[in-house]
């Protein structure tokens, strides 16, 4: 049965509104919606699946979800190596900053993040919900993850340096929960390091709601597999709430180094800058 949400998942506030036009993007059914926080702008799907319905969809494609949303053929496992260049610039920043070595990522997929940062001499370990891909990160890179999903786990106070999650937060049923969990798992000095994309107030999404020109697409598991949806603005909120002092966003933009798409690319990047940010955001955030 759908999950009915009377407040916000991130300020608490009661005064929701639907958000139509989003529910209408992601195609979703009619069970399901997208609401909107008056008070931070917050947004989340509302009603959404229960946790039940999202660990059977993950675990094998079975329940009530599979047989309202098809199962995506494409997954982020499909992406490790467009997203190699910028593993190698967030490393770069952890050294510069100073962070420490001790690094926990949350949803490590198939390893590709941490492999890099042993190379780059941090001491690594990572939670990985899927058994194919744990699997994978034992084979190709000898890692061993933890199973199961960040809310399932807990770690003795300042534990970590890092803590690193791409394409994470936007999958948590309570990332408030999770985000304060994980600055008690942070040393002093330590650093929340993450990135989300930004569906529905980048200058991209922006443009698509005042032209309305987009069709939804199809149905698919892709429609709910996040229940919740970030902004510069709602990212800033909570670090603000879960405790961390210190912190700066950043966008984020992966290329397929197609050369004649650079001249487009770099007129987004400024238009992003003035007009709600890129399609994906960076959150680095200090336990101070």
């Amino acid at each position: 049965m759908p999950e009915e949400l009377t407040a916000c998942l991130l300020c608490g506030c009661r005064q929701l509104r639907r958000d139509a036009f989003a529910a209408w993007q992601l195609s979703l059914s009619d069970c399901h919606g997208v609401t909107l926080c008056k008070k931070c702008g917050f947004r989340f799907l509302n009603p959404r699946p229960s946790r039940t319905e999202y660990e059977q969809m993950y675990a094998d494609g079975s329940g009530p979800l599979a047989a309202a949303y098809p199962r995506a053929n494409s997954f982020y496992a499909q992406e490790d190596a467009l997203r190699h260049r910028e593993h190698l610039v967030k490393l770069k920043l952890l050294a510069r900053a100073g962070a420490g070595t001790r690094l926990l990522e949350i949803g490590a997929c198939t390893g590709v993040f941490l492999h890099e940062a042993k190379q780059h001499g941090f001491e690594v370990e990572g939670i990985e919900p899927s058994e194919e891909n744990r699997r994978a990160a034992r084979d190709r890179y000898g890692l061993t993850l933890r199973g199961g999903s960040v809310e399932d786990h807990d770690f003795k106070p300042e534990s970590f340096d890092v803590v690193f999650g791409s394409h994470v937060f936007e999958h948590l049923l309570d990332p408030l929960a999770v985000a304060g969990a994980i600055h008690g798992w942070l040393r002093p000095g330590g650093v929340l390091l993450i990135e989300v994309p930004n569906q529905f107030d980048s200058f991209s999404a922006r443009r698509k709601r005042w032209l309305h020109r987009v069709r939804p697409r199809n149905p698919s598991f892709l429609s709910v597999h996040h229940p919740v949806f970030f902004s510069c603005r709602t990212l800033r909120e909570l670090a603000n709430r879960s405790g961390f002092g210190r912190h700066r966003l950043r966008n984020v933009y992966y290329s397929s180094g197609s050369l004649w798409r650079h001249p487009f690319q770099a007129a987004a990047r400024v238009m992003a800058a003035v007009s709600g940010g890129g399609g994906v955001i960076e959150l680095a955030a200090e336990k101070v």
